[in-house]
C-alpha cells in the first residue's frame, strides 16, 4: 500500500498539528494551557446544563424552582397540582429514548462510570456523554426528578477532558490527568467550589495526589468557576443571612453525634438506592427506554403528594437551615429526600447523589440540633451545616472533599473545626458497615472492582486465553521421531504439544525426550511411543496458575487448551517481555516527568555517563 501524497498545504497542516501536539504534551505550560481550556469549555457546559434545568422546569411547572412553591398550581397554564403527575413521564419520554439509543452509559449517577474510565480505559470517554448526559440530567431534574447536579457535570467534564486529549494525541497518563481536570471543573462550575472540586477529582476519581496532577485540576476547576461566576453571577449555593459559630467546646459531644447519625443516613442513601435497584430490576423486564415512562407514574404521584421534593429542592434546604420547620418535618423531608433519590435513579433516570446526601445531611443535622437546642449553646443551623457534610462523607468517604465543599457552599468558614470531626466521624461510621461507597457499589455489582489489589499486578486477572500467543508448532502423534525432530527445529522450540488424528491434545514432548530416542538401540517408531507429559493451561487459567505450571515443569512454555483443542501458547519469554515493556513505559513516564531546564542541561551536557536502568 503506497502512502498518499499531501498537498503542501495538507502537509503543513500536518506539521503545525504535530508541533502543536508536541507543545501540549511535553511542555507543563502547554499542558496547563489545555487545563484551562478545559476548564472554560467545562463552565460552558455547566451553565448550559442550568438554563436547561430552568428551562425545563419553567415548561413543565411554570416556575423555575417549583419546590419553594409548596404545591401551586402551574404557573403558565394556572391548572392544579394534578399536572405533576405527568411530568416525569413526559420528561422520561423525552430522555428515555435518546440515552437507549446514543449513551447509554450516561444513565443513573455518572461519577463510577468516570471512575472506571480513568482506572481501567485509560480515560476515553465517547463525546456524545458531554451532550447526552447534560441534556437527559436537566430534564430529569427539570422534570421533577429528585437527583443532584454533580454527577451530570462530572461525566460531561470528564467528556470534555477526553475529547481534547484523545484530538491530540496525547499519552495515556496526561490524557488521564485532563478527564481529571474535566471533572473537577464541572463540580467547580455547579457548586462555586474550586478547591473543593480540585480535592474532589484527586480524592474520588484518580486516587493520585501530587503538585503536578494537583496544580493541572486547580487551574481547570478555577477557570470553570470563573465561567460560571461571570454567566451565572457570584454567590454562594446555600446563603444563610448570619455567621453560624460553635459557641462552646462543650457542644462537640453534640458534633459528635450529629457525625454518627448524619453518617448514617448517607450510608442509608446508598443502601435504599441499590435496595429499590434490585427490587425494579426483578420487576420490570422491558425495554429500557421504557422503564423511565412507567415508573415515572409512581414519581408523579408522589410529588403530586410531596410537591416540595420537586427538582433538587435546594430552597427547602436553605430553609431548614435557617430554622423554618419543624422538627417532625425536616426529619419527614429527609427520608423522603432518600426514598425519591433512589427511585428516580433506580428507574433509569440520570443525575448525581452529591447534593441529594447535602440536603439529607441538612435536614437530619436541624433536626438533631433543635431537639439538643436546651442542652447546647448553638443554633441548630450549625448542626445542620456539620450534618450536610457528615452525610456526605458517609455515602461517598470523601472526607477532604467534604470539608472544602461545605465551607465553600455556605461561607462558614467558623466551622471548620467541628466539620471535621464530624466528617471523620462519618467516614469511620461508613467504613465499619460498608466496605464499599455509593460511587463503588455500582462497579462491583458489574464485576468491575477499582480497588482489587491483584489488578495492580503485571498481569492482573487477565486470563490465559487472553494472554496467549500463537503456538510455536504441532506434531502429529503418528510422525516419526526424525520427522518430529525436524520440526522442533523448524520451530526453534524445545517443547511442543502432540496432537492425535483429530487434532486432540495428547500431551507434549520436549527435544531432549526426542534426542535421548534417537540415541537407543531400538529407537520408537512414532511419537505415540514416547512418553508424553500432559502438563497444558486450560484457556480460563489465571496468571498465579499458569505461571506455577511453567515454573513447576521447568519448561519454556505451554499449551493453551479449550475443548480439548491446543488454541494458542503461554511461554516464558513472552512473559520476561511484558516485563520489560512495563520496565521501558516505566523510564519513558520517569524522563517526561522531567523539567524543561533539565532536559535543556541534559541535550547541552558536554559529557555523558552511561544511563544505569
Amino acid at each position: 500500500m503506497h502512502p498518499i501524497d499531501e498537498s503542501p498545504i495538507t502537509a503543513a497542516a500536518s506539521g503545525s498539528r504535530h508541533w502543536l501536539s508536541r507543545v501540549f504534551i511535553v511542555y507543563r505550560f502547554g499542558q496547563a494551557v489545555l487545563a484551562i481550556v478545559i476548564g472554560i469549555i467545562t463552565g460552558l457546559v455547566c451553565v448550559l446544563f442550568h438554563a436547561l434545568i430552568v428551562g425545563w422546569s419553567t415548561l413543565m411547572t411554570g416556575f423555575k424552582d417549583y419546590a419553594a412553591t409548596f404545591g401551586a398550581n402551574h404557573g403558565i397554564l394556572g391548572i392544579g397540582t394534578w399536572f405533576l403527575i405527568f411530568t416525569p413521564v413526559i420528561s422520561a419520554l423525552v430522555y428515555g429514548p435518546i440515552v437507549q439509543k446514543w449513551a447509554p452509559s450516561t444513565r443513573g449517577i455518572g461519577i463510577p462510570e468516570v471512575m472506571l474510565a480513568v482506572r481501567r480505559r485509560g480515560g476515553r470517554i465517547s463525546k456524545r456523554v458531554m451532550f447526552i448526559k447534560v441534556f437527559a440530567a436537566a430534564i430529569t431534574i427539570g422534570g421533577g426528578g429528585g437527583v443532584g447536579k454533580e454527577g451530570p457535570v462530572v461525566q460531561a467534564g470528564a467528556a470534555v477532558g477526553s475529547w481534547v486529549g484523545t484530538r491530540l494525541n496525547m499519552p495515556t497518563r496526561q490524557l488521564i490527568i485532563l478527564v481529571t481536570c474535566g471533572s473537577a471543573g464541572g463540580v467547580a462550575a455547579t457548586f462555586n467550589a474550586p478547591l473543593a472540586a480540585a480535592v474532589f477529582a484527586l480524592e474520588v476519581i484518580i486516587l493520585k495526589f501530587n503538585a503536578e496532577v494537583f496544580s493541572m485540576t486547580v487551574l481547570s476547576s478555577v477557570s470553570a468557576a470563573v465561567v460560571s461566576r461571570s454567566i451565572l453571577g457570584d454567590a454562594f449555593v446555600i446563603t444563610l443571612p448570619k455567621d453560624l459559630v460553635l459557641t462552646s467546646s462543650v457542644d462537640l459531644w453534640a458534633v459528635a453525634l450529629i457525625g454518627m447519625l448524619a453518617g448514617l443516613m448517607g450510608v442509608l442513601l446508598s443502601k435504599v438506592l441499590y435496595l429499590m435497584t434490585d427490587i425494579m430490576d426483578s420487576i420490570y423486564h422491558g425495554p429500557e427506554w421504557l422503564r423511565p415512562v412507567i415508573f415515572g407514574l409512581g414519581l408523579g404521584v408522589a410529588l403530586w403528594i410531596f410537591p416540595m421534593m420537586y427538582g433538587t429542592s435546594t430552597s427547602l434546604q436553605t430553609q431548614a437551615l435557617m430554622g423554618q420547620y419543624t422538627i417532625g418535618f425536616l426529619l419527614m423531608i429527609a427520608f423522603l429526600k432518600v426514598l425519591f433519590t433512589s427511585y428516580t435513579i433506580s428507574m433509569g433516570g440520570t443525575g448525581g447523589i452529591f447534593a441529594p446526601s447535602l440536603f439529607i445531611g441538612a435536614a437530619t443535622g436541624a433536626a438533631i440540633g433543635q431537639f439538643l437546642d436546651p442542652l447546647t449553646n448553638s443554633d441548630p443551623g450549625v448542626f445542620g451545616v456539620i450534618g450536610m457534610g457528615a452525610a456526605f462523607a458517609g455515602a461517598a468517604r470523601a472526607p477532604m472533599a467534604a470539608v472544602l465543599i461545605i465551607l465553600e457552599m455556605t461561607g462558614q468558614y467558623s466551622l471548620i473545626l467541628p466539620l471535621m470531626l464530624a466528617i471523620v466521624i462519618a467516614t469511620a461510621i461508613s467504613r465499619i458497615l460498608t466496605r464499599k461507597t455509593i460511587y463503588t457499589e455500582k462497579l462491583m455489582r458489574r464485576g468491575d472492582n477499582l480497588d482489587d489489589p491483584v489488578n495492580a499486578t503485571l498481569l492482573g486477572r487477565n486470563r490465559a486465553k487472553e494472554l496467549m500467543g500463537p503456538v510455536p508448532g504441532t506434531i502429529s502423534s503418528s510422525a516419526s521421531i526424525r520427522d518430529a525432530a525436524h520440526i522442533m527445529h523448524s520451530a526453534e522450540a524445545t517443547i511442543l504439544p502432540v496432537l492425535d488424528e483429530d487434532d486432540n491434545f495428547v500431551g507434549c514432548v520436549s527435544s531432549l525426550e526426542l534426542a535421548a530416542a534417537q540415541l537407543g538401540d531400538d529407537p520408537p517408531k512414532s511419537v505415540s511411543d514416547l512418553h508424553l507429559t500432559e502438563t497444558s493451561i486450560p484457556s480460563t487459567a489465571f496468571p498465579s496458575v499458569f505461571m506455577q505450571r511453567i515454573l513447576a515443569s521447568h519448561v519454556a512454555g505451554l499449551p493453551v487448551i479449550e475443548n480439548g483443542k491446543v488454541i494458542g501458547w503461554i511461554s516464558s519469554e513472552d512473559l520476561v517481555y511484558r516485563i520489560y515493556r512495563q520496565q521501558r513505559r516505566a523510564l519513558e513516564a520517569r524522563e517526561s516527568e522531567t523539567s524543561w531546564g533539565s532536559r535543556w542541561m541534559e541535550r547541552h551536557r558536554k559529557t555523558t555517563t552511561p544511563d544505569d536502568h
